[in-house]
Protein backbone atom coordinates (compact mmCIF):
# COMPACT_ATOMS: atom_id res chain seq x y z
CA UNK A 1 0.00 0.00 0.00
CA UNK A 2 1.52 3.31 -1.08
CA UNK A 3 2.13 6.22 1.28
CA UNK A 4 -0.19 8.33 -0.84
CA UNK A 5 -3.07 5.86 -0.46
CA UNK A 6 -2.42 5.33 3.24
CA UNK A 7 -2.44 9.06 3.98
CA UNK A 8 -5.62 9.53 1.95
CA UNK A 9 -7.23 6.52 3.67
CA UNK A 10 -6.30 7.91 7.06
CA UNK A 11 -7.80 11.30 6.21
CA UNK A 12 -10.94 9.56 4.86
CA UNK A 13 -11.31 7.50 8.04
CA UNK A 14 -10.82 10.58 10.19
CA UNK A 15 -13.36 12.49 8.09
CA UNK A 16 -15.85 9.63 8.29
CA UNK A 17 -15.38 9.38 12.05
CA UNK A 18 -15.83 13.12 12.35
CA UNK A 19 -18.93 12.96 10.16
CA UNK A 20 -20.29 10.05 12.22
CA UNK A 21 -19.70 12.03 15.38
CA UNK A 22 -21.46 15.04 13.87
CA UNK A 23 -24.36 12.84 12.69
CA UNK A 24 -24.60 11.30 16.13
CA UNK A 25 -24.83 14.78 17.61
CA UNK A 26 -27.43 15.73 15.00
CA UNK A 27 -29.49 12.58 15.73
CA UNK A 28 -29.33 13.19 19.45
CA UNK A 29 -30.37 16.80 18.91
CA UNK A 30 -33.18 15.62 16.63
CA UNK A 31 -34.39 13.11 19.22
CA UNK A 32 -34.35 15.79 21.87
CA UNK A 33 -36.09 18.30 19.64
CA UNK A 34 -38.82 15.84 18.65
CA UNK A 35 -39.37 14.85 22.27
CA UNK A 36 -39.59 18.45 23.40
CA UNK A 37 -41.94 19.21 20.52
CA UNK A 38 -44.12 16.22 21.30
CA UNK A 39 -44.20 16.92 24.99
CA UNK A 40 -45.12 20.55 24.41
CA UNK A 41 -47.87 19.69 21.93
CA UNK A 42 -49.11 16.95 24.24
CA UNK A 43 -49.41 19.36 27.13
CA UNK A 44 -51.37 21.80 25.04
CA UNK A 45 -53.64 19.09 23.67
CA UNK A 46 -54.28 17.61 27.09
CA UNK A 47 -54.95 21.05 28.54
CA UNK A 48 -57.42 21.78 25.76
CA UNK A 49 -59.25 18.46 26.11
CA UNK A 50 -59.28 18.70 29.88
CA UNK A 51 -60.88 22.13 29.65
CA UNK A 52 -63.44 20.97 27.09
CA UNK A 53 -64.35 17.91 29.19
CA UNK A 54 -64.72 20.01 32.30
CA UNK A 55 -66.95 22.55 30.57
CA UNK A 56 -68.96 19.78 28.93
CA UNK A 57 -69.61 18.18 32.28
CA UNK A 58 -71.01 21.46 33.59
CA UNK A 59 -73.34 21.85 30.63
CA UNK A 60 -74.41 18.22 30.17
CA UNK A 61 -76.42 16.35 32.76
CA UNK A 62 -76.68 12.99 31.16
CA UNK A 63 -74.17 10.66 29.72
CA UNK A 64 -75.51 10.84 26.25
CA UNK A 65 -75.25 14.57 26.21
CA UNK A 66 -71.57 14.41 27.36
CA UNK A 67 -70.65 11.99 24.64
CA UNK A 68 -72.44 14.09 22.02
CA UNK A 69 -70.76 17.28 23.16
CA UNK A 70 -67.28 15.68 23.03
CA UNK A 71 -68.00 14.00 19.71
CA UNK A 72 -69.17 17.29 18.23
CA UNK A 73 -66.06 19.11 19.54
CA UNK A 74 -63.63 16.50 18.35
CA UNK A 75 -65.18 16.47 14.88
CA UNK A 76 -64.88 20.21 14.68
CA UNK A 77 -61.36 20.06 16.07
CA UNK A 78 -60.22 17.54 13.48
CA UNK A 79 -56.60 16.35 13.45
CA UNK A 80 -54.34 17.74 16.13
CA UNK A 81 -50.69 17.77 14.97
CA UNK A 82 -48.75 14.83 16.20
CA UNK A 83 -51.64 13.43 18.20
CA UNK A 84 -54.19 10.75 17.75
CA UNK A 85 -57.38 11.31 19.83
CA UNK A 86 -59.96 8.60 20.33
CA UNK A 87 -63.40 8.74 22.04
CA UNK A 88 -64.86 5.67 23.68
CA UNK A 89 -68.35 5.17 25.20
CA UNK A 90 -69.02 3.64 28.56
CA UNK A 91 -68.90 0.18 27.05
CA UNK A 92 -65.43 0.83 25.65
CA UNK A 93 -66.60 1.00 22.10
CA UNK A 94 -64.72 3.43 19.90
CA UNK A 95 -66.95 6.27 18.98
CA UNK A 96 -64.43 8.57 17.33
CA UNK A 97 -60.80 8.59 16.18
CA UNK A 98 -58.80 11.45 14.73
CA UNK A 99 -58.61 11.53 10.92
CA UNK A 100 -55.25 10.53 9.46
CA UNK A 101 -52.67 13.21 8.72
CA UNK A 102 -52.50 14.50 5.18
CA UNK A 103 -48.96 15.91 5.69
CA UNK A 104 -46.53 13.94 3.54
CA UNK A 105 -49.15 11.27 3.25
CA UNK A 106 -47.94 7.89 2.08
CA UNK A 107 -44.40 8.46 3.29
CA UNK A 108 -42.68 7.39 6.41
CA UNK A 109 -39.22 7.33 7.82
CA UNK A 110 -37.31 4.04 8.03
CA UNK A 111 -38.18 1.92 11.01
CA UNK A 112 -34.60 2.01 12.37
CA UNK A 113 -34.64 5.81 12.27
CA UNK A 114 -38.08 5.89 13.83
CA UNK A 115 -36.90 3.64 16.65
CA UNK A 116 -33.83 5.81 17.01
CA UNK A 117 -35.47 9.24 17.40
CA UNK A 118 -39.14 8.63 18.29
CA UNK A 119 -39.97 9.67 21.84
CA UNK A 120 -41.74 7.11 23.97
CA UNK A 121 -44.61 9.06 25.65
CA UNK A 122 -47.43 7.23 27.46
CA UNK A 123 -51.03 7.13 26.21
CA UNK A 124 -53.13 9.52 28.32
CA UNK A 125 -56.75 8.66 29.31
CA UNK A 126 -59.12 11.53 30.04
CA UNK A 127 -62.24 10.08 31.72
CA UNK A 128 -65.51 12.00 31.30
CA UNK A 129 -69.09 11.43 32.45
CA UNK A 130 -70.39 8.70 30.15
CA UNK A 131 -67.27 8.73 27.92
CA UNK A 132 -63.51 8.19 27.82
CA UNK A 133 -60.94 10.11 25.72
CA UNK A 134 -57.48 8.68 24.95
CA UNK A 135 -54.65 10.82 23.66
CA UNK A 136 -51.72 9.10 21.90
CA UNK A 137 -48.70 11.04 20.71
CA UNK A 138 -48.00 10.42 16.99
CA UNK A 139 -44.46 11.64 16.16
CA UNK A 140 -44.30 9.99 12.71
CA UNK A 141 -44.55 13.30 10.80
CA UNK A 142 -41.97 15.00 12.98
CA UNK A 143 -39.72 11.98 12.56
CA UNK A 144 -40.29 12.11 8.80
CA UNK A 145 -39.35 15.79 8.75
CA UNK A 146 -36.22 14.99 10.73
CA UNK A 147 -35.46 12.18 8.32
CA UNK A 148 -35.82 14.44 5.33
CA UNK A 149 -33.56 17.05 6.94
CA UNK A 150 -31.05 14.37 7.85
CA UNK A 151 -31.03 12.98 4.29
CA UNK A 152 -30.28 16.43 2.95
CA UNK A 153 -27.56 16.89 5.53
CA UNK A 154 -26.10 13.48 4.80
CA UNK A 155 -26.15 14.16 1.08
CA UNK A 156 -24.38 17.48 1.58
CA UNK A 157 -21.88 15.90 3.97
CA UNK A 158 -21.30 12.99 1.59
CA UNK A 159 -20.76 15.33 -1.33
CA UNK A 160 -18.43 17.44 0.82
CA UNK A 161 -16.61 14.32 1.96
CA UNK A 162 -16.12 13.12 -1.61
CA UNK A 163 -14.97 16.57 -2.68
CA UNK A 164 -12.63 16.81 0.25
CA UNK A 165 -11.20 13.35 -0.40
CA UNK A 166 -10.67 14.10 -4.08
CA UNK A 167 -9.02 17.41 -3.22
CA UNK A 168 -6.93 15.84 -0.49
CA UNK A 169 -5.95 12.98 -2.82
CA UNK A 170 -4.84 15.49 -5.44
CA UNK A 171 -3.00 17.72 -2.98
CA UNK A 172 -1.31 14.80 -1.26
CA UNK A 173 -0.31 13.34 -4.62
CA UNK A 174 1.13 16.66 -5.66
CA UNK A 175 2.86 17.14 -2.32
CA UNK A 176 4.27 13.60 -2.31
CA UNK A 177 5.43 13.75 -5.92
CA UNK A 178 9.03 14.52 -4.79
CA UNK A 179 8.95 11.29 -2.77
CA UNK A 180 9.16 9.37 -6.05
CA UNK A 181 12.39 11.20 -6.92
CA UNK A 182 13.73 10.53 -3.45
CA UNK A 183 12.83 6.83 -3.67
CA UNK A 184 14.39 6.59 -7.12
CA UNK A 185 17.58 8.16 -5.80
CA UNK A 186 17.67 5.79 -2.83
CA UNK A 187 17.13 2.80 -5.11
CA UNK A 188 20.03 3.91 -7.34
CA UNK A 189 22.23 4.27 -4.28
CA UNK A 190 21.12 0.84 -3.07
CA UNK A 191 22.23 -0.56 -6.43
CA UNK A 192 25.65 1.05 -5.96
CA UNK A 193 25.18 4.14 -8.13
CA UNK A 194 26.57 6.84 -5.86
CA UNK A 195 26.35 9.41 -8.64
CA UNK A 196 22.57 9.66 -8.03
CA UNK A 197 21.45 13.21 -7.18
CA UNK A 198 18.04 14.67 -6.34
CA UNK A 199 16.71 17.76 -8.16
CA UNK A 200 15.77 20.97 -6.40
CA UNK A 201 12.32 20.56 -4.80
CA UNK A 202 9.75 23.28 -4.17
CA UNK A 203 8.66 22.14 -0.70
CA UNK A 204 11.11 23.40 1.96
CA UNK A 205 11.07 20.11 3.85
CA UNK A 206 11.71 18.04 0.72
CA UNK A 207 14.34 20.54 -0.41
CA UNK A 208 16.11 20.02 2.91
CA UNK A 209 15.94 16.25 2.33
CA UNK A 210 17.27 16.74 -1.22
CA UNK A 211 20.15 18.90 0.01
CA UNK A 212 21.04 16.44 2.74
CA UNK A 213 20.75 13.47 0.35
CA UNK A 214 22.98 15.08 -2.26
CA UNK A 215 25.57 16.06 0.33
CA UNK A 216 25.60 12.54 1.74
CA UNK A 217 25.87 11.03 -1.76
CA UNK A 218 28.78 13.31 -2.65
CA UNK A 219 30.63 12.40 0.53
CA UNK A 220 29.99 8.69 -0.01
CA UNK A 221 31.08 8.95 -3.64
CA UNK A 222 34.28 10.76 -2.69
CA UNK A 223 34.95 8.34 0.13
CA UNK A 224 34.32 5.29 -2.08
CA UNK A 225 36.48 6.75 -4.87
CA UNK A 226 39.24 7.44 -2.37
CA UNK A 227 38.95 3.92 -0.98
CA UNK A 228 39.08 2.50 -4.51
CA UNK A 229 42.15 4.59 -5.29
CA UNK A 230 43.83 3.47 -2.10
CA UNK A 231 42.95 -0.15 -2.83
CA UNK A 232 44.22 0.24 -6.38
CA UNK A 233 47.43 1.82 -5.13
CA UNK A 234 47.91 -1.00 -2.66
CA UNK A 235 47.19 -3.64 -5.30
CA UNK A 236 49.43 -2.10 -7.96
CA UNK A 237 52.19 -0.87 -5.68
CA UNK A 238 55.65 -2.19 -6.46
CA UNK A 239 56.31 -2.29 -2.71
CA UNK A 240 55.02 -5.14 -0.58
CA UNK A 241 52.18 -3.80 1.60
CA UNK A 242 51.30 -5.94 4.61
CA UNK A 243 48.75 -5.29 7.36
CA UNK A 244 48.94 -7.11 10.69
CA UNK A 245 46.24 -7.33 13.33
CA UNK A 246 46.84 -6.80 17.02
CA UNK A 247 47.84 -10.46 17.41
CA UNK A 248 50.59 -10.07 14.83
CA UNK A 249 48.77 -12.10 12.19
CA UNK A 250 48.69 -11.11 8.52
CA UNK A 251 45.32 -9.62 7.54
CA UNK A 252 46.25 -8.04 4.18
CA UNK A 253 48.80 -9.16 1.58
CA UNK A 254 49.14 -7.38 -1.78
CA UNK A 255 50.47 -8.89 -5.05
CA UNK A 256 53.89 -7.26 -4.59
CA UNK A 257 54.20 -9.12 -1.28
CA UNK A 258 53.40 -12.36 -3.09
CA UNK A 259 56.19 -11.68 -5.58
CA UNK A 260 58.67 -10.70 -2.89
CA UNK A 261 58.09 -13.47 -0.36
CA UNK A 262 56.62 -16.25 -2.51
CA UNK A 263 53.51 -16.78 -0.36
CA UNK A 264 50.08 -16.32 -1.92
CA UNK A 265 47.46 -14.33 -0.03
CA UNK A 266 45.44 -17.50 0.68
CA UNK A 267 48.51 -19.14 2.21
CA UNK A 268 49.73 -16.30 4.42
CA UNK A 269 46.60 -14.40 5.52
CA UNK A 270 45.85 -15.41 9.11
CA UNK A 271 49.40 -16.68 9.70
CA UNK A 272 51.78 -15.08 12.24
CA UNK A 273 54.17 -12.51 10.80
CA UNK A 274 57.17 -14.22 12.45
CA UNK A 275 57.16 -16.65 9.51
CA UNK A 276 58.70 -13.81 7.48
CA UNK A 277 61.41 -12.88 9.99
CA UNK A 278 64.76 -14.63 10.55
CA UNK A 279 65.10 -16.13 14.03
CA UNK A 280 67.83 -13.72 15.03
CA UNK A 281 65.51 -10.73 14.28
CA UNK A 282 62.40 -11.85 16.20
CA UNK A 283 63.30 -9.52 19.07
CA UNK A 284 63.51 -6.66 16.56
CA UNK A 285 60.00 -7.55 15.30
CA UNK A 286 58.66 -7.45 18.87
CA UNK A 287 60.25 -4.05 19.45
CA UNK A 288 58.67 -2.75 16.26
CA UNK A 289 55.21 -3.97 17.30
CA UNK A 290 55.56 -2.33 20.71
CA UNK A 291 56.61 0.98 19.16
CA UNK A 292 53.79 0.92 16.62
CA UNK A 293 51.14 0.17 19.24
CA UNK A 294 52.39 3.24 21.06
CA UNK A 295 51.66 5.15 17.84
CA UNK A 296 55.25 5.45 16.78
CA UNK A 297 56.46 5.09 13.20
CA UNK A 298 59.37 3.40 11.43
CA UNK A 299 61.01 5.15 8.48
CA UNK A 300 63.31 3.39 5.99
CA UNK A 301 64.78 0.75 8.22
CA UNK A 302 67.13 -1.64 6.42
CA UNK A 303 66.85 -5.16 7.77
CA UNK A 304 66.38 -8.73 6.60
CA UNK A 305 63.33 -10.89 5.93
CA UNK A 306 62.81 -14.54 5.06
CA UNK A 307 61.08 -15.83 1.94
CA UNK A 308 59.02 -18.96 1.47
CA UNK A 309 62.01 -20.96 0.27
CA UNK A 310 64.06 -19.92 3.30
CA UNK A 311 66.23 -17.32 1.57
CA UNK A 312 67.09 -14.20 3.52
CA UNK A 313 66.74 -10.96 1.56
CA UNK A 314 67.77 -7.42 2.38
CA UNK A 315 64.76 -5.12 2.63
CA UNK A 316 63.96 -1.54 3.52
CA UNK A 317 60.73 -1.16 5.45
CA UNK A 318 58.51 1.63 6.72
CA UNK A 319 55.70 1.05 9.18
CA UNK A 320 52.91 2.95 10.88
CA UNK A 321 50.04 2.06 13.23
CA UNK A 322 46.61 1.35 11.74
CA UNK A 323 44.19 3.57 13.68
CA UNK A 324 40.40 3.35 13.74
CA UNK A 325 39.33 7.02 13.39
CA UNK A 326 35.91 6.51 14.98
CA UNK A 327 37.28 4.94 18.17
CA UNK A 328 40.77 6.51 17.96
CA UNK A 329 42.31 3.14 18.75
CA UNK A 330 45.20 1.22 17.22
CA UNK A 331 43.75 -1.82 15.43
CA UNK A 332 46.80 -3.07 13.57
CA UNK A 333 50.11 -2.33 11.86
CA UNK A 334 50.84 -1.33 8.24
CA UNK A 335 54.18 -2.29 6.67
CA UNK A 336 55.64 -1.17 3.35
CA UNK A 337 58.58 -3.38 2.38
CA UNK A 338 60.97 -3.09 -0.56
CA UNK A 339 63.66 -5.51 -1.67
CA UNK A 340 67.01 -3.68 -1.55
CA UNK A 341 69.24 -6.67 -2.24
CA UNK A 342 70.10 -5.42 -5.71
CA UNK A 343 70.36 -1.88 -4.39
CA UNK A 344 72.88 -2.95 -1.78
CA UNK A 345 74.79 -4.84 -4.43
CA UNK A 346 74.71 -1.75 -6.60
CA UNK A 347 75.96 0.32 -3.69
CA UNK A 348 78.76 -2.12 -3.09
CA UNK A 349 79.59 -2.15 -6.80
CA UNK A 350 79.50 1.63 -6.87
CA UNK A 351 81.75 1.80 -3.84
CA UNK A 352 84.11 -0.67 -5.47
CA UNK A 353 83.98 1.34 -8.71
CA UNK A 354 84.74 4.51 -6.79
CA UNK A 355 87.62 2.76 -5.10
CA UNK A 356 88.87 1.62 -8.51
CA UNK A 357 88.58 5.16 -9.79
CA UNK A 358 90.58 6.44 -6.88
CA UNK A 359 93.10 3.71 -7.54
CA UNK A 360 93.17 4.73 -11.22
CA UNK A 361 93.72 8.36 -10.26
CA UNK A 362 96.46 7.28 -7.89
CA UNK A 363 98.12 5.13 -10.55
CA UNK A 364 97.82 7.87 -13.13
CA UNK A 365 99.11 10.43 -10.68
CA UNK A 366 102.00 8.15 -9.76
CA UNK A 367 102.61 7.43 -13.44
CA UNK A 368 102.65 11.13 -14.30
CA UNK A 369 104.93 11.81 -11.37
CA UNK A 370 107.18 9.02 -12.54
CA UNK A 371 107.15 10.42 -16.08
CA UNK A 372 107.97 13.85 -14.74
CA UNK A 373 110.85 12.40 -12.76
CA UNK A 374 112.13 10.44 -15.77
CA UNK A 375 111.78 13.50 -18.01
CA UNK A 376 113.66 15.60 -15.51
CA UNK A 377 116.37 12.97 -15.16
CA UNK A 378 116.67 12.60 -18.92
CA UNK A 379 116.84 16.36 -19.30
CA UNK A 380 119.28 16.91 -16.47
CA UNK A 381 121.51 13.88 -16.94
CA UNK A 382 121.31 12.42 -20.44
CA UNK A 383 120.48 15.78 -22.00
CA UNK A 384 123.56 17.37 -20.45
CA UNK A 385 125.68 14.42 -21.52
CA UNK A 386 124.41 14.71 -25.06
CA UNK A 387 125.09 18.44 -25.00
CA UNK A 388 128.59 17.83 -23.64
CA UNK A 389 129.32 15.21 -26.31
CA UNK A 390 128.08 17.59 -28.99
CA UNK A 391 130.19 20.43 -27.60
CA UNK A 392 133.35 18.27 -27.40
CA UNK A 393 132.73 16.97 -30.89
CA UNK A 394 132.36 20.51 -32.18
CA UNK A 395 135.66 21.52 -30.54
CA UNK A 396 137.49 18.50 -31.98
CA UNK A 397 136.00 19.11 -35.41
CA UNK A 398 137.10 22.73 -35.34
CA UNK A 399 140.68 21.90 -34.25
CA UNK A 400 141.18 19.08 -36.77
CA UNK A 401 139.39 20.67 -39.67
CA UNK A 402 142.59 21.55 -41.51
CA UNK A 403 145.20 19.24 -40.01
CA UNK A 404 143.47 15.90 -39.54
CA UNK A 405 140.63 15.38 -42.00
CA UNK A 406 139.79 11.86 -40.84
CA UNK A 407 139.41 12.91 -37.24
CA UNK A 408 137.50 15.99 -38.35
CA UNK A 409 135.00 13.83 -40.25
CA UNK A 410 134.55 11.53 -37.26
CA UNK A 411 134.06 14.54 -34.99
CA UNK A 412 131.37 15.89 -37.34
CA UNK A 413 129.62 12.56 -37.23
CA UNK A 414 129.77 12.64 -33.43
CA UNK A 415 128.31 16.17 -33.47
CA UNK A 416 125.49 15.12 -35.82
CA UNK A 417 124.74 11.96 -33.82
CA UNK A 418 124.77 13.90 -30.56
CA UNK A 419 122.33 16.41 -32.09
CA UNK A 420 120.00 13.67 -33.22
CA UNK A 421 120.25 12.06 -29.78
CA UNK A 422 119.46 15.43 -28.21
CA UNK A 423 116.44 16.00 -30.49
CA UNK A 424 115.18 12.46 -29.90
CA UNK A 425 115.71 12.92 -26.18
CA UNK A 426 113.67 16.12 -26.16
CA UNK A 427 110.92 14.36 -28.15
CA UNK A 428 110.86 11.61 -25.52
CA UNK A 429 110.79 14.23 -22.76
CA UNK A 430 107.85 15.97 -24.42
CA UNK A 431 106.05 12.63 -24.64
CA UNK A 432 106.78 11.91 -21.00
CA UNK A 433 105.98 15.38 -19.70
CA UNK A 434 105.33 18.49 -21.82
CA UNK A 435 107.28 21.32 -20.26
CA UNK A 436 104.78 23.90 -21.54
CA UNK A 437 102.09 22.30 -19.38
CA UNK A 438 104.12 22.98 -16.25
CA UNK A 439 105.40 26.42 -17.19
CA UNK A 440 102.68 27.98 -19.38
CA UNK A 441 99.30 26.22 -19.14
CA UNK A 442 96.86 23.88 -20.89
CA UNK A 443 96.13 26.11 -23.87
CA UNK A 444 99.82 26.76 -24.63
CA UNK A 445 100.72 23.10 -24.15
CA UNK A 446 98.00 22.06 -26.63
CA UNK A 447 99.09 24.72 -29.12
CA UNK A 448 102.70 23.47 -28.91
CA UNK A 449 101.62 19.86 -29.33
CA UNK A 450 99.41 20.64 -32.35
CA UNK A 451 102.25 22.65 -33.92
CA UNK A 452 104.60 19.68 -33.53
CA UNK A 453 102.00 17.36 -35.10
CA UNK A 454 101.67 19.78 -38.03
CA UNK A 455 105.41 19.74 -38.47
CA UNK A 456 105.69 15.98 -38.25
CA UNK A 457 102.59 15.24 -40.37
CA UNK A 458 102.01 18.01 -42.90
CA UNK A 459 99.56 15.78 -44.81
CA UNK A 460 96.97 16.30 -42.03
CA UNK A 461 95.39 19.69 -41.35
CA UNK A 462 95.34 20.06 -37.57
CA UNK A 463 92.89 22.68 -36.16
CA UNK A 464 92.80 23.74 -32.49
CA UNK A 465 90.07 25.88 -30.86
CA UNK A 466 90.10 26.78 -27.16
CA UNK A 467 87.17 28.72 -25.68
CA UNK A 468 86.79 29.90 -22.15
CA UNK A 469 89.24 30.38 -19.33
CA UNK A 470 91.52 27.33 -19.09
CA UNK A 471 93.81 28.81 -16.45
CA UNK A 472 93.80 27.44 -12.93
CA UNK A 473 92.26 24.09 -13.83
CA UNK A 474 94.81 22.19 -11.77
CA UNK A 475 97.46 19.70 -12.71
CA UNK A 476 95.08 16.70 -12.66
CA UNK A 477 92.64 18.22 -15.13
CA UNK A 478 95.41 19.65 -17.32
CA UNK A 479 97.32 16.40 -17.68
CA UNK A 480 94.07 14.45 -18.22
CA UNK A 481 92.97 16.69 -21.06
CA UNK A 482 96.44 16.76 -22.57
CA UNK A 483 96.81 12.98 -22.51
CA UNK A 484 93.36 12.48 -24.04
CA UNK A 485 94.13 14.90 -26.89
CA UNK A 486 97.57 13.36 -27.29
CA UNK A 487 96.13 9.85 -27.54
CA UNK A 488 93.43 10.95 -30.01
CA UNK A 489 95.93 12.68 -32.33
CA UNK A 490 98.28 9.72 -32.12
CA UNK A 491 95.42 7.39 -33.17
CA UNK A 492 94.44 9.72 -36.02
CA UNK A 493 97.98 9.73 -37.40
CA UNK A 494 98.43 5.98 -37.01
CA UNK A 495 95.03 4.61 -38.02
CA UNK A 496 92.57 7.17 -39.38
CA UNK A 497 94.11 8.03 -42.77
CA UNK A 498 92.53 11.43 -42.23
CA UNK A 499 93.24 14.72 -43.98
CA UNK A 500 91.77 16.89 -41.23
CA UNK A 501 91.71 16.70 -37.44
CA UNK A 502 89.83 19.18 -35.22
CA UNK A 503 90.50 19.69 -31.51
CA UNK A 504 88.03 21.82 -29.53
CA UNK A 505 88.19 22.67 -25.82
CA UNK A 506 85.26 24.58 -24.25
CA UNK A 507 84.81 25.67 -20.68
CA UNK A 508 81.25 26.53 -19.63
CA UNK A 509 80.99 28.41 -16.35
CA UNK A 510 77.82 29.67 -14.73
CA UNK A 511 76.48 29.68 -11.17
CA UNK A 512 76.15 26.10 -9.97
CA UNK A 513 77.69 24.61 -13.10
CA UNK A 514 81.33 24.50 -14.28
CA UNK A 515 82.20 22.06 -17.03
CA UNK A 516 85.07 21.44 -19.46
CA UNK A 517 84.20 19.74 -22.75
CA UNK A 518 86.87 18.29 -25.05
CA UNK A 519 86.09 17.00 -28.53
CA UNK A 520 88.44 15.55 -31.15
CA UNK A 521 87.11 14.59 -34.58
CA UNK A 522 88.60 13.58 -37.91
CA UNK A 523 87.44 12.86 -41.46
CA UNK A 524 89.19 9.52 -41.69
CA UNK A 525 87.95 6.04 -42.41
CA UNK A 526 86.28 5.60 -39.05
CA UNK A 527 86.17 2.44 -36.99
CA UNK A 528 85.02 -0.93 -38.22
CA UNK A 529 83.64 -3.41 -35.68
CA UNK A 530 87.00 -5.18 -35.10
CA UNK A 531 88.80 -1.82 -34.85
CA UNK A 532 86.22 -0.59 -32.37
CA UNK A 533 86.74 -3.68 -30.21
CA UNK A 534 90.50 -3.26 -30.26
CA UNK A 535 90.18 0.45 -29.51
CA UNK A 536 87.83 -0.33 -26.66
CA UNK A 537 90.29 -2.77 -25.19
CA UNK A 538 93.37 -0.57 -25.45
CA UNK A 539 93.74 3.12 -26.48
CA UNK A 540 90.21 4.43 -25.96
CA UNK A 541 89.79 2.44 -22.77
CA UNK A 542 92.58 4.45 -21.18
CA UNK A 543 90.90 7.70 -22.20
CA UNK A 544 87.57 6.52 -20.78
CA UNK A 545 89.22 5.58 -17.48
CA UNK A 546 90.95 8.98 -17.29
CA UNK A 547 87.62 10.81 -17.84
CA UNK A 548 85.62 8.67 -15.44
CA UNK A 549 88.32 8.93 -12.80
CA UNK A 550 87.46 12.65 -12.59
CA UNK A 551 83.72 11.98 -12.55
CA UNK A 552 83.37 12.78 -16.26
CA UNK A 553 81.87 11.05 -19.27
CA UNK A 554 83.44 9.64 -22.40
CA UNK A 555 81.55 9.26 -25.67
CA UNK A 556 82.70 7.74 -28.96
CA UNK A 557 80.81 8.21 -32.23
CA UNK A 558 81.98 6.59 -35.44
CA UNK A 559 80.96 4.71 -38.49
CA UNK A 560 83.02 3.03 -41.18
CA UNK A 561 83.98 5.71 -43.68
CA UNK A 562 82.42 8.49 -41.55
CA UNK A 563 85.37 9.51 -39.41
CA UNK A 564 85.68 9.37 -35.64
CA UNK A 565 84.46 11.78 -32.94
CA UNK A 566 85.57 11.59 -29.31
CA UNK A 567 83.74 13.74 -26.72
CA UNK A 568 84.80 14.09 -23.10
CA UNK A 569 82.94 16.08 -20.44
CA UNK A 570 84.63 16.85 -17.11
CA UNK A 571 82.69 18.42 -14.21
CA UNK A 572 85.09 21.00 -12.82
CA UNK A 573 83.07 21.49 -9.60
CA UNK A 574 84.32 18.09 -8.46
CA UNK A 575 87.64 18.13 -10.33
CA UNK A 576 88.92 21.53 -9.21
CA UNK A 577 90.24 20.38 -5.84
CA UNK A 578 93.74 20.87 -4.47
CA UNK A 579 95.99 18.22 -5.93
CA UNK A 580 97.00 15.84 -3.17
CA UNK A 581 98.20 12.28 -3.01
CA UNK A 582 95.37 9.74 -3.08
CA UNK A 583 95.14 7.04 -0.47
CA UNK A 584 93.66 3.70 -1.37
CA UNK A 585 90.95 2.63 1.12
CA UNK A 586 92.21 -0.11 3.35
CA UNK A 587 95.85 0.81 2.82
Amino acid sequence: MSLHFRINLLITVLTVLFTAAVLNIVVEDTRRSIREEMEGANRVTLQLLSTVIRDAQVVSREEGDMQDVLLSFLRELGRVRAHEIKLFDTDGAEVYTSPPSVYKVGRSAPDWFVRLVRPRLPVVNLPAHGANVTVTVDASRAVLDAWDDLKTLVAVVAAFLVAVNVLVFFLIGRSLRPVESILAGLQRMEQGDLSARLPRLATPEFEAISHTFNGMAEKLERSLAENRRLALIAQQSSDAIIILDLEGRVSYWNPAAERLFGFTADEIVGQPSRLLVPHDLLAELADHSTALRRRGTIDHLETRRRTRDGRQIDVALAAAPLIDPSADEVIGEIYSIRDVTELKRAREAEAELEQNRRLTRLIQSSLEEERRTIARELHDELGQCATAVRTIGTVIARKTESTQPDIHEGARMIVDTAGRIYDALHGIIRQLRPSALDHLGLKEALEEAVMQWRTLHPEVAFVLEVHGDTNGLGETVNITVYRIVQECLNNIVKHARATRAEVRVDRTSRPGHDELRVSVRDDGRGLSEPDAQRATRFGLLGMRERAEALGGTFELRSGEGEGLAVSVSLPLDAALTPDAPEKIPGK
